[in-house]
């Protein structure tokens, strides 16, 4: 009892990691793979969830060891090229997920609010989340992100007990073919995909530093990706229990408000209120934890690319790209398809999985760099190895 007190306790880079990790790719691609294929996938879904464990403890494994981030170790043992690429992709990849998961906060104060303009609450979304981040501190950001977790899980919950107590008892539609696309999509999303990144920098606001911290890392990375499964589980169930008409991809930004609006049918209009409201606390908390991580690694880059020590705080490079990512996502509210900004985003995030994955079997398995006590083993080394395989597979797969 009294070591699961003190895991609760620790909780704060690996909470704000699931918080940030479910957002718009587990929503939506859950929602549609339940749709359509049931429980099919369901192998997809704890894969992913596995393999971002298996990437996130490496990355913090390297840190711990070497006291460095994993960006620095990039710039160290990488031709300067590999780290110009990776800011090139690093810029696209912020474009796409910060228009992405602002858009997609505003579907449900829109929805609460007939007549009310959607892509205000997007704006107001997007500058909330800046001021929040500009002048908040971490340890303000944790407990909003703890309330953020709270209600998104009790309501996802509770919107799952009443359409099990409603009765309601559809089978899923007849699964459609087997799409890579949509396991890719659902491997790649599920649990964050750059955003695994912000991990080290979070680690380093915990003052987590030193070999003697693995074991608190790898408890606080388990709560935290079992919450992801969970909570993912729980959208492909609730997909599967009601009747969905057509291609759903039609609906294009309504997707996961025409959930809601099934859920209503079943349940009254109180179980819909309540999915709305596990859908925007999953939605919001994936934009403060993207708003709050996402820069770091950009104050990171400046500073290592003008061959400088970070300075492991929230300096003029971070707020800077603060307001550059608020004033990416403000552009892109006005677009009408976001469905799609999901799936090429979490397309896109996905391969950057093989880059991490090989850079970690690389790195991390030097005793000279990460020492013998904390290099891989070869559990890691296999999961990895299948991990770079299935990436690539299915990379290619998707791409003919």
């Amino acid at each position: 009892m009294r070591k699961l007190k003190q895991v609760l306790n620790d909780l704060g880079p690996g909470l704000l990691l699931a918080a940030t990790g479910i957002g718009v790719g587990d929503m939506v691609s859950a929602t549609v793979v339940g749709a359509k294929y049931g429980f099919v996938l369901i192998w997809a879904l704890a894969a992913g969830v596995l393999l971002k464990f298996i990437i996130t403890e490496g990355l913090a494994r390297w840190q711990l060891a070497t006291g460095t981030t994993l960006m620095e170790g990039w710039r160290d043992h990488l031709p300067p090229a590999v780290l110009l690429a990776f800011f090139g992709y690093f810029l696209i990849w912020t474009y796409f997920v910060s228009a992405a998961l602002v858009v997609t906060s505003a579907m449900v104060p829109a929805a609460l609010f007939p007549g009310s303009s959607q892509p205000m609450w997007g704006v107001l979304h997007a500058i909330l989340a800046a001021v929040l981040v500009y002048w908040g501190s971490y340890e303000r950001l944790v407990q909003i992100m703890k309330f953020m977790v709270g209600l998104m899980f009790s309501s996802l919950i509770l919107a799952n007990v009443l359409i099990l107590y409603s009765g309601a008892r559809w089978a899923p539609t007849e699964p459609s073919e087997f799409s890579f696309v949509y396991a890719l999509s659902l491997i790649g999303g599920v649990g964050g995909t750059v955003t695994l990144l912000s991990y080290g920098y979070w680690m380093r606001e915990q003052r987590w530093e030193g070999t003697g911290r693995v074991k608190t890392v790898r408890s606080d990375l388990g709560v935290s990706f079992v919450i992801v499964f969970i909570f993912s589980f729980c959208l492909i169930f609730l997909s599967t229990q009601v009747g969905w008409e057509g291609d759903i991809l039609e609906e294009g930004p309504e997707l996961c408000i025409l959930l809601a609006d099934r859920i209503a049918e079943e349940t009254g209009a109180i179980g819909g209120i309540v999915f709305l409201l596990g859908f925007w606390g999953a939605a919001y908390s994936s934009v403060l934890g993207v708003w709050h991580g996402v820069p770091f690694l950009f104050d990171d880059w400046i500073h290592l690319w003008r061959r400088q020590k970070p300075r492991g705080h929230r300096g003029r490079p971070y707020r800077g790209f603060l307001i550059f990512m608020t004033l990416a996502s403000v552009s892109t509210v006005y677009l009408e398809r976001p469905v799609w900004l999901v799936f090429i985003y979490t397309l896109v995030g996905a391969l950057f999985f093989p880059f991490i994955i090989s850079t970690l079997l690389w790195m991390n398995n030097s005793p000279s760099r990460v020492g013998v006590p904390l290099r891989n083993r070869w559990p890691s080394n296999l999961l990895l190895t299948l991990s770079l395989l299935l990436f690539l597979y299915l990379g290619v797969r998707s791409l003919v």
